[in-house]
């Protein structure tokens, strides 16, 4: 099984990219459908609850995350408090999935904090999509509404580290639309087979 981490800042597209995988063969995770599996963990909500307020929990205690996320991405210090929360079991259930994935596929994490967890040398390969930043706003505010500051905000909140030592790294641009970016996507899931084929 070929372990590929599939990246990139938030609307940069790394899941389109991603599910392109999936769509061509591969098994797809999702890192946010983990961090969201994550945020209904009892003790995370009330760890969250305790650190933020029980504002923070919604109707049935579940955690807003629009109201979270309005709070941390205008606060360094409180999202650092977050992720003292949430990563240490996010990443457990990430390693868990890692460790799951056997046969003779071509296994593919999607998530944007892959470089924060420091998984690189734990993977075969990392695909980093990138695009603009004005670029990713407008896609943000198409998806979830609101205004450009608010999208602005959110994308300049996210701290990510730069990507350390990979075995193998490829750099998808995003930047000409949806054809393009399949094609590109293509264009890696190719070498990527190669890279398997080599591996066997």
């Amino acid at each position: 099984m070929l372990r590929i981490g599939v990246t990139g800042r938030m609307a940069s597209g790394k899941s389109t990219v991603a599910r392109r995988f999936e769509a061509r063969g591969a098994t797809r995770v999702d890192g946010d459908a983990l961090g969201w599996e994550t945020l209904r963990d009892p003790d995370v909500k009330a760890a969250i609850g305790a650190a933020f307020g029980a504002a923070m929990l919604g109707q049935g205690g579940d955690v807003d995350r629009a109201r979270l996320g309005a709070v941390v991405f205008r606060d360094r210090a409180a999202m650092h408090r977050l992720n003292e929360i949430v990563q240490p079991p996010l990443l457990s259930r990430v390693r868990s999935a890692l460790a799951e994935a056997t046969g003779d596929g071509v296994f593919v994490l999607d998530a944007a904090l892959i470089a924060t967890w420091g998984l690189e040398s734990e993977l075969d390969g990392v695909v980093e999509v990138v695009a603009p930043e004005d670029l990713r706003v407008e896609r943000l505010r198409m998806a979830r509404g609101g205004s450009e500051a608010d999208a602005r905000e959110r994308i300049t909140g996210q701290s990510l580290p730069p990507l350390g030592p990979a075995r193998a790294l490829w750099r998808i641009e995003n930047d000409a639309g949806t054809e393009e970016l399949t094609r590109r996507a293509d264009e890696v899931w190719d070498e990527i087979q190669a890279l398997k084929s080599k591996s066997a």
